[in-house]
């Protein structure tokens, strides 16, 4: 008795009502109550309710009938707390950020109320995305283009497996495959399953990940393998009688890899290893395209430029690699950031990680030449609320030591801000730098300042070079119709600026600073939709034909910044912000 009045006494004193866990008469002091029930309401997809047409509204309830919802035993796994437990406010918000994350959940609220007793009864409420796709991607990018058939089930009989069947093509890339994910292999252990064929041979991939659990989780663990060729494509931009040169290249990698996570909640430090098998091949001789012609490539004349062949390098190295990292977030949500009306859980802090190790010839098949090297990999990023605005930074620098030489450097960077004022509602000034690079490079690698990822006025494959600045300003406004809960509308108008440098690769030139004005319309396709497709016409400051083009919002917050062509080039792709 005298020690369960000395447990209480302090809380009283401070002015707090002690509810005790039930359990035991010294049972643990809850300041804000126990959670005594947990109920789990899920909403449809569909609101019949919030159109006035009444076909729309009849196939509403068509389409809700037609969908399985999300599994009430999937939502309460989700769950970082249970009934009996302490209510703790930080469990709960990472409960809700969990849930919110699934692709195929469109919004996530849990709430609770106080009985009588001080105790807390919990609320659960999600409501289901529609969860079988049919995305059909057309484009128009100097030409109409059938560039993506996808089939997707991401929500099977309400257990969150994801099955998916891809059909791609674009320029040299033409792929078809299937891919299995579970986020539920065992407990919450996620695993996934593709194979497909690409134009020069087949792919294979396997990952089983034990992934940090929120904020909350002490360990991670991985576990994967994949095995692929495919084309790394090199511009030629009028240098040679041929457009491009593609050349077959196989990558096999396995690995596996443990970490382990370190203080406070929402200010983790992270240690962790990493033991991988890299192998790389090439095939066979390269080959060449006329007038972008990639379904009919044609075998390489003479010998291969020394800038290319000293690309196409085989190796194979076992590695072994140790991870720290810090981050330091909390999330909120922001709406119109990627789309026009959608909602965005935003992490604001900041990630600063380093990956070093030591690369050793062993377990290498005879044939493939072995690597005995040390390498490093550094990341870094952050997100910071400015008023309503939003500013983003990132920075990701790689190399390996081998023969008394750094190579393969490849640095990459972005700079983002997404700026608002409320006095002109639904507008968004997006502006964007980057700068991108390599050096001394060992695998293929080469950059473009053209397409539709580029300065949006020069044709694909303009201006190759080995770095690359870019910078973009962007207008986005939204439209006030058609009102909300239908699709959504806006209009942009945007200045690319961009310049490439020749650096040491294949055929690389300085551009000059090239630029282009635009202007176009966003849509969002149902309203709220995290997916955007936009059309664009852009213009080239110093003169000459507008391109027209039909394509997807590329600038996403949610996939993160980078440079394409720096990332299809990279060899240490994993670091302590992917555990």
């Amino acid at each position: 008795m005298f020690v369960a009045g000395a447990v209480l006494l302090p809380a009283t004193l401070a002015g707090q009502q002690p509810v005790v866990e039930p359990g035991g008469s010294a049972g643990q002091v809850c300041a804000e109550g126990v959670v005594t029930s947990i109920d789990i309401e899920r909403g449809s997809v569909f609101d019949p309710e919030s159109t006035s047409v009444r076909a729309l509204a009849w196939s509403y309830r068509l389409l809700n009938l037609l969908h399985v919802r999300t599994a009430e035993s999937f939502v309460r796994r989700e769950l970082l707390f249970a009934e009996g437990e302490c209510l703790d406010p930080f469990l709960v918000s990472e409960s809700q950020r969990l849930l919110y994350e699934h692709v195929f959940i469109d919004d996530a609220e849990i709430t609770d109320t106080v009985d009588v007793a001080g105790n807390r009864q919990v609320t659960v409420k999600t409501r289901d995305r529609w969860s079988l796709e049919v995305d059909v991607g057309i484009t128009y990018d100097e030409g109409a283009n059938l560039e993506k058939f996808q089939v997707t089930e991401k929500n099977f009989l309400g257990q969150g497996i994801l099955g998916e069947f891809t059909h791609r093509e674009r320029r040299e890339q033409r792929t078809q495959g299937f891919r299995v994910f579970t986020p539920r292999l065992f407990g919450r252990t996620d695993a996934s399953i593709g194979a497909g064929r690409d134009r020069p041979g087949n792919f294979f991939n396997q990952y089983v990940r034990y992934p940090f659990v929120g904020e909350t989780g002490e360990y991670s663990f991985r576990q994967g393998f994949d095995r692929s060729t495919k084309f790394f494509s090199y511009a030629t931009d009028g240098a040679e009688p041929f457009t491009n040169v593609l050349t077959p290249s196989f990558r096999q990698v396995a690995e596996l890899s443990l970490a382990k996570r370190l203080g406070e909640e929402g200010r983790s430090f992270m240690v962790g290893m990493t033991l991988t098998h890299d192998i790389v091949r090439f095939p066979r001789s390269p080959e060449i395209t006329l007038l972008d012609d990639f379904d009919n490539p044609l075998l390489f004349p003479g010998p291969l430029p020394p800038a290319m062949s000293s690309q196409l390098l085989e190796s194979g190295s076992t590695r072994m690699s140790l991870h720290a990292g810090t981050r330091r977030y909390r999330y909120e949500f922001y709406e119109g950031i990627d789309g026009l009306r959608d909602r965005l859980l935003v992490p604001l802090g900041f990630y600063a990680g380093v990956s070093v190790g030591r690369g050793l010839s062993v377990f290498i098949p005879d044939d493939v030449p072995g690597l005995d090297d040390y390498f490093g990999r550094a990341r870094a990023s952050f997100g910071a609320p400015v008023g309503s605005s939003l500013l983003h930074g990132s920075f990701t620098l790689e190399s390996r030591h081998d023969d008394g030489a750094f190579r393969d450097l490849l640095f990459d960077t972005d700079l983002v801000g997404y700026l608002r004022h409320e006095v002109i509602p639904g507008n968004v000034l997006f502006v964007r730098g980057s700068y991108g690079g390599g050096w001394n490079t060992r695998l293929p690698f080469q950059l473009s300042l053209g397409g539709r990822e580029g300065v949006r006025s020069l044709v694909e494959d303009r201006f190759p070079g080995g770095r690359m600045a870019k910078f973009v300003v962007e207008d986005r406004l939204l439209f006030p119709w058609p009102r909300r809960g239908t699709i959504d509308l806006g209009a942009t108008l945007f200045w690319d600026i961009g310049r490439v440098w020749p650096g040491d690769v294949p055929y690389g030139v300085d551009s000059d600073w090239q630029s282009a004005l635009g202007f176009g319309l966003r849509f969002g396709i149902p309203s709220t939709s995290r997916n955007v497709f936009r059309t664009d016409v852009a213009f080239p400051v110093d003169g000459g034909s507008p391109v027209f083009r039909f394509s997807f919002e590329l600038n996403l917050l949610r996939q993160g910044f980078w440079t394409p062509d720096v990332f299809r080039s990279r060899r240490f792709d994993l670091g302590a912000e992917q555990f």
